[in-house]
Formats: C-alpha cells, sequence, structure tokens
C-alpha cells in the first residue's frame, strides 16, 4: 500500500482523535489527495532529533476540515490502523509517499470482563480501572476531544493505554518502544510506574 506520509512530533494511534493546522503547500496537497482517494494519510511520528521518520505510523481518516480563524487550513483526523514503513520516496515539493504494511491493533482487553477472569489479579485490574479513570478526567480538560470517544472505550485497557501514549509528554523513543509491541502490557506497566 502507498500513502502520502505527514511526519510530525505527535504520537496518533488507531480510534484516537486529534487536530492539525495544515499551512505548507505540499501537506495541502496531502489533504486534497487524501479527501479525493477516500484513502487517508499516513500520520508518522518523528524521533526525538524532530528530524528522523520513526519506522511505524498510522493510517489516518481526515473527519473534518474548516478555515481556521489565521486562514490557515485546520483538519480534523482520526487514526485508523498502524503501519510499518517499508520504503519512503520524496516527491518535487517535498511531500513524502511511503509503501507500507498494515500492522494488525493491539487487541481489546476489557476491564469488567477481566472480574471473571481468575489469571486477572486484583491489582492489575485495579491498574486498569486507576489508569482509565485518570485518563477520563483528563480528557474532561479537553471536551471537543472527549465527544470522539464512548464511554465503553474507557473500559478497553488497550484503547485507554494507546490514548495515554498520545497525550503523555514522553519521549518519542519511549513511546515508540510501547508501540512496537504486539500488545499493550508494555505500554500499561510503563503508564502506571509514571502516573501513579
Amino acid at each position: 500500500m502507498i500513502i502520502p506520509i505527514f511526519p510530525l512530533p505527535i504520537c496518533l494511534l488507531p480510534q484516537g482523535y486529534t487536530q492539525l493546522r495544515i499551512f505548507e503547500s505540499r501537506y495541502k496537497r496531502l489533504v486534497s489527495e487524501s479527501l479525493k482517494s477516500g484513502q487517508g494519510f499516513g500520520l508518522c511520528m518523528l524521533a526525538d532529533d524532530k528530524k528522523t521518520i520513526l519506522p511505524i505510523g498510522t493510517l489516518t481518516e481526515i473527519i473534518d476540515f474548516e478555515t481556521l480563524d489565521d486562514g490557515l487550513l485546520g483538519i480534523s483526523v482520526q487514526g485508523k490502523q498502524t503501519f510499518s514503513i517499508n520504503k519512503i520516496d520524496v516527491e518535487h515539493d517535498g511531500l513524502k509517499r511511503a509503501d507500507v504494511t498494515l500492522i494488525d491493533s493491539w487487541p481489546s482487553d476489557l476491564i469488567e470482563a477481566q472480574v471473571v477472569q481468575p489469571h486477572i489479579k486484583p491489582l492489575e485490574r485495579k491498574k486498569d480501572q486507576f489508569l482509565s479513570k485518570t485518563l477520563k478526567q483528563l480528557l474532561q480538560q479537553y471536551p471537543q476531544h472527549l465527544a470522539h470517544y464512548s464511554e465503553d472505550n474507557f473500559n478497553d485497557i488497550a484503547w485507554v493505554c494507546q490514548r495515554w501514549l498520545e497525550v503523555i509528554p514522553l519521549s518519542a523513543k519511549e513511546k515508540y518502544q510501547c508501540i512496537n509491541s504486539h500488545d499493550h502490557l508494555l505500554a500499561k506497566s510503563f503508564l502506571f510506574d509514571i502516573i501513579k
């Protein structure tokens, strides 16, 4: 699959939501192409040097756009699925296009369902509930973001960990280590140690 990519020093993961300001002509072209094709574009996190594109990104869909007060284009995007980058080509205006392979999303892990699973220790369940509750409290300060999420989302600890990785101020290297895992367990352990 070949998609245009937008390298940024932010993290967006599947089912996540963010808003972007578009002012460079190459990214206006990316938005125009993405809207016409319906294919979306890849949002790729930059390493801590703010130059190197990390090899895992998220295929995103534009869900809304507007002209901002300063005359710039504002877009709202939602993460669809993670991918790994195989190869990047740079076009005449600097727009990057990547050949990517889609990666399976982290499996859901419902907090309520853990009650009937004897192998889930009560302490682990308490950690999950704590991370979910504190995330909800944090997002209440950002009602526009919260409006894109349902109450049920907060019952999935894998989803909760992805939202924490998007908002918590960690280095790109630390976030990448968590994202590059096949499930949420490394992220959960790491996040709990920081947030508790």
